[in-house]
């Protein structure tokens, strides 16, 4: 969630809590100080609502040196203000290879070459040596046009850098294939089962399979309006060893983050009563 026009944080803190909300992902802002984090924070404890993570999407495989360093160092500032906000996660993608930096998610050739995945990893590593270990985990989401776009390669990259500082902002949508959809409870059970507990931030996502003249296809839903069975997504989140939030994305009006939020508290109970 994010300010509506003219609203301060202890208004978006009280809305977000009349909506029956817990937590709050909110987008993150380089520009916050160190009084700006205590009064964020301050807004959100006084109506029992916490702040489970901060996006900050950058582009960690830009062909541009200069813009790496400036996403790396907001990323950085990032994960510093999360330990303020007593946020423990900072969520990004991998970004990509594509040369135009306005276009940080694009589709392009290099961005699934051996040499890109070498890159991103050293890339990872250069942040994490930027910024003390503050208990702020580094999520990567993944995409369907990066390097991140497969449960193998969340799973890889969890392998590779080898660190709990590093885990995964699951979201389903962007990772089921046509062939996972139409079984969604078997391809569930497999994606937390190559994950485990690499999986730290769930997003409240669905797909809908579509006709197309050779195959299937795939393409985003709205909340509950797709094929992904919420009762035993939410029960396999609830079974990972520590708490992880799910998280709705952004919507149009209080009506619609309300419905999300019935919808997911319909689902939780059906799992309850399975």
């Amino acid at each position: 969630m994010r300010p509506q026009e003219g609203e301060g944080w202890d208004a978006l803190a009280r809305r977000a809590a009349g909506l029956g909300f817990r937590g709050v992902s909110l987008p993150f802002d380089p520009g916050w100080r160190d009084a700006d984090l205590v009064a964020i924070r301050e807004a959100f404890d006084a109506e029992r609502v916490e702040i489970v993570a901060l996006e900050c999407s950058c582009n960690f495989l830009t062909p541009s040196e200069d813009a790496c360093r400036r996403d790396l160092a907001r990323l950085a500032r990032a994960l510093e203000a999360g330990a303020l906000l007593n946020c423990d996660h900072a969520v990004t993608h991998a970004g990509s290879r594509h040369p135009d930096p306005g276009r940080p998610l694009a589709p392009y050739p290099e961005n699934w070459a051996d040499a890109t995945w070498d890159l991103l990893v050293r890339r990872v590593w250069a942040l994490l040596d930027q910024v003390d270990d503050v208990g702020v985990r580094l999520c990567f989401e993944p995409h369907p046009a990066t390097t991140l776009n497969t449960l193998d390669s969340l799973a890889g990259l969890v392998a590779d850098v080898m660190t709990l500082r590093v885990r995964v902002a699951l979201d389903p949508a962007a990772i089921l294939s046509a062939e996972a959809a139409a079984e969604p409870r078997r391809a569930l059970a497999e994606i937390f089962a190559t994950l485990a507990d690499a999986v730290a931030v769930a997003r409240a996502t669905d797909v809908r399979l579509v006709a197309a003249t050779d195959e299937p296809l795939v393409e985003p839903a709205p909340l509950g309006e797709g094929v992904l069975d919420y009762p035993t997504y939410l029960k396999l989140v609830n079974a990972l060893e520590l708490d992880t939030p799910v998280i709705v994305p952004p919507q149009e009006s209080d009506a619609a983050y309300r419905r999300a939020q019935d919808f997911l508290a319909a689902a939780a109970q059906r799992t309850r009563l399975s």
